[in-house]
């Protein structure tokens, strides 16, 4: 009789390990749980969140450089060619009668618009362009709530000496209007005259061409001023 319970006991036992190792292939088997895949999908949101946040930082980044450099680019373009022209500059007298159409003019004329510099330069030049002598105005004007620095350029004495009366060639309705630069913050030019920097200058009454000029241009970088400077001396006889 105790042999045959022994007997027993040793078979339950054997299903119950039996039972427990089947259980365990099945949980094996089973796959995820409802929390792990959970737990997953929230870990794969994370790390999408913070790759797509990367990525459109450092897109942001090169737009805001591509439009700076672009910026800078114009900026130096017009300082070059305003430099250029002022080595070019030359002063023409009066050979006939008709004195004003014989007469050329370099004069700066010192201006502000809301408070910002927004100088005049007139002069007449041999341009860089090897198109010969040009008459060439420089002046800023207000264009959609931003200042835009205004290039304008004509053909010998199609434009006088009394054109530097005004901020540019184009209330004239004369000469060939061009957009420099726009959405700048200033735009000045000067001349040293008795020891100092100045910002006004008209060759009517000096007679001559200034030594050296100075112009820059300023413009607005994130909320930082940035302020770009050129110099440059004419280079020809001062008068002709």
């Amino acid at each position: 009789m105790t042999a045959s319970r022994s007997n027993d006991q040793k078979i339950r036992n054997r299903l119950l390990l039996i039972i427990g190792r089947q259980s365990s292939i099945v949980n094996a088997t089973r796959g995820f749980t409802l929390i792990e895949i959970l737990i997953s999908l929230v870990l794969l949101v994370i790390i999408l969140g913070a790759v797509y946040s990367s990525f459109f930082t450092v897109q942001r980044a090169l737009e805001r450089f591509d439009e700076v450099s672009l910026k800078y680019q114009e900026a130096r373009t017009a300082l070059d060619m305003i430099r250029r022209e002022i080595e070019g500059a030359f002063l023409k007298s009066s050979i006939s009668m008709d004195a004003e159409s014989n007469r050329t003019a370099f004069v700066i004329r010192d201006r502000d618009i809301f408070g910002n510099p927004a100088s005049v330069l007139h002069l007449a030049a041999f341009t860089f362009k090897g198109s010969g002598l040009q008459e060439v105005s420089y002046y800023v004007k207000e264009k959609n709530n931003t200042l835009v620095l205004f290039k304008s350029e004509a053909l010998p004495f199609m434009l006088t000496a009394e054109t530097a009366e005004n901020t540019g060639a184009e209330e004239q309705g004369r000469g060939i209007n061009v957009e420099m630069i726009e959405g700048i913050v200033g735009f000045s030019v000067e001349t040293r005259s008795n020891g100092k920097w100045v910002r006004t200058w008209d060759s009517n009454e000096t007679g001559q061409l200034p030594e050296v000029v100075r112009f820059s241009i300023e413009f607005d970088d994130k909320g930082n001023k940035i302020k770009l400077t050129e110099y440059a001396r004419p280079r020809f006889e001062r008068q002709l």
